[in-house]
């Protein structure tokens, strides 16, 4: 009984503390306080632009596909500091507030460049350093008909 309530305890302080992001409206607000605005980054999206209180455009993200794979990911681009990012597609819904909670955007709405560089730091760029899988060998057959009789080759 006591472990029941310990869960249950620990289940509702950690609801508690946890933030809530949503997307209206062009804005993107946490805890229903406004944080910054966006741009395309709907259900059907391939390109969203994450922009400052003030309309500058810092973060961009396009949804790209793995060659030879049906796998996806989001490739962030930090605007301004030349860093990218790959995420999984998978973490489609806690991106912002992945860059939230690593406090990627200061309060003023730049981006702040060490923590930028520690989240680049953290997920890399798994996609771009994978090597191509398909063959690139030519296998040439020489194709001509035997010669008729017994044919021995000692040496070649």
């Amino acid at each position: 009984m006591k472990s029941a309530i310990y869960i249950l305890a620990m289940f509702i302080s950690v609801a508690g503390f946890s933030q809530t992001v949503r997307l209206k409206k062009g804005n993107i607000t946490v805890d229903d306080k406004l944080w910054l605005k966006y741009d395309g980054c709907g259900g059907w999206d391939r390109v969203c632009s994450v922009m400052s209180l003030e309309g500058e455009e810092i973060i961009y993200m396009t949804l790209e596909t793995v060659k030879y794979s049906e796998d996806k990911y989001w490739k962030v681009k930090f605007l301004g500091l030349n860093q990218t990012l790959e995420i999984p597609y998978a973490m489609n819904g806690g991106l912002l507030k992945k860059f939230y909670v690593a406090n990627v955007v200061n309060a003023d709405g730049t981006l702040n460049p060490d923590k930028v560089s520690r989240m680049v730091e953290k997920y890399g760029n798994p996609n771009a350093e994978a090597p191509e899988t398909s063959n690139t060998q030519t296998i040439i057959i020489k194709d001509e008909t035997p010669k008729p009789g017994v044919q021995i080759n000692i040496g070649r």
